[in-house]
């Protein structure tokens, strides 16, 4: 659609752009779709999106409690589960009412021009920490248990410093892949028949509209495809190491023996850090095959509006944007519930606290 200015107003195809918009932004042109929907149905959608919210608001507030009260003593591991709390957090109450929003009254935006213009793309950084805080999970789970256990201690403070880089990193690129190129196109309008929108606006001479399919191009390799393949290589290379390690305590154990005191003693640690990385194992499969899960249909549906443009204007289109928010809801809600399951120390934390 090309509106007034000359612009391509892209409501449908770039409805999921981000996840701000992804899951309510209706083409302005669909006169089908009420501003206020109050049907049954409706009610009932959004009361179990609600249900969900809260449910994962209070756990990765827990998780974000229990962490603090660690203080000094957290690991990089849960240094980086805080990170990725702080992020589903955002997610929860930031981009879901948003979502909410937008749904129940796309033309009418209630937040005025400052807040499209500046603070409307601020929630996808959120999304973009979230996932790439899985993969820095991953991917010092797999350090801890390559590098030497003398090395790492011996490198403490060194470490401490660069977790604090790498998350920091991971926070600016969320914000320039993901935020940064849509305060150039997002537009606030107030609309001849009264309405206000707050939409992805793209030049007028992009009449393919390849600015916005390569951006949702890219949202797509950068939030699902590369992550998943960096965790899911450092989670076969964890599970090649654990399954030699499980072999080499298996030869040690067999001449134990005749083993003297020493050997003894280097059998006894090898088993015990192999313990300590099998539970930390069973934290991480459950978050990669969640993530790997929950994301997957926004990832698709991404991947068909390059290749389909006109898929927003389908019937079934405001459904599917339904069924996709949630279960990136469900992703943001999960991890909380994945941390009480597998483990025992979680669970105790908690105990303790409430």
């Amino acid at each position: 659609m090309e509106n007034s200015t000359g612009r391509h107003d892209c409501g449908n195809s770039t409805s999921t752009l981000n996840l701000s918009t992804f899951s309510a932004n209706i083409s302005l042109t669909n006169n089908s779709v009420s501003n206020s929907d109050s049907s049954l149905v409706d009610e009932l959608k959004l009361g179990f999106q609600v249900i969900i919210a809260l449910f994962g608001i209070v756990g990765n507030a827990l998780v974000l409690i229990v962490l603090r009260k660690l203080r000094s003593k957290i690991s990089t591991t849960d240094f980086y589960i805080q990170n990725l709390a702080i992020a589903d957090l955002g997610i929860l109450l930031l981009s879901f009412p948003l979502v909410a929003v937008r749904e129940r009254a796309p033309l009418g935006w209630p937040f005025g021009g400052f807040v499209c213009r500046f603070l409307y793309p601020i929630p996808d950084v959120f999304h973009g920490a979230s996932v790439w805080c899985i993969a820095a999970i991953a991917t010092e789970r797999y350090r801890k248990m390559t590098a030497p256990r003398r090395h790492l201690q011996n490198r403490l403070g060194k470490t401490l410093l660069k977790r604090n880089v790498i998350s920091s990193c991971l926070w600016l690129a969320s914000f320039f892949i993901f935020s940064f190129p849509l305060y150039f196109v997002v537009e606030y309008r107030e609309l001849p028949k009264g309405g206000r929108s707050c939409d992805p606006v793209w030049p007028e001479w992009d009449r393919e509209l390849v600015l916005a399919r390569t951006y949702i191009a890219v949202l797509a390799i950068f939030s699902y495809i590369v992550p998943l393949v960096i965790i899911s290589w450092t989670y076969l290379a964890i599970s090649r190491t654990i399954h030699r390690s499980n072999a080499l305590l298996k030869a040690l154990k067999r001449g134990n023996d005749e083993a003297d005191d020493r050997n003894r003693c280097s059998l006894t640690s090898k088993n015990i850090r192999l313990r300590q990385n099998k539970r930390a194992t069973k934290i991480l499969t459950p978050i990669v095959v969640v993530f790997a899960i929950t994301m997957l249909p926004l990832s698709i549906l991404r991947i068909t509006v390059v290749a389909w443009t006109t898929i927003a204007t389908q019937n079934y289109y405001k459904n599917l944007l339904y069924v996709v928010a949630v279960f990136v809801m469900l992703n943001s809600s999960a991890n909380p519930v994945i941390y009480s399951v597998t483990s025992t120390d979680f669970r105790r934390r908690i105990k303790k606290l409430l």
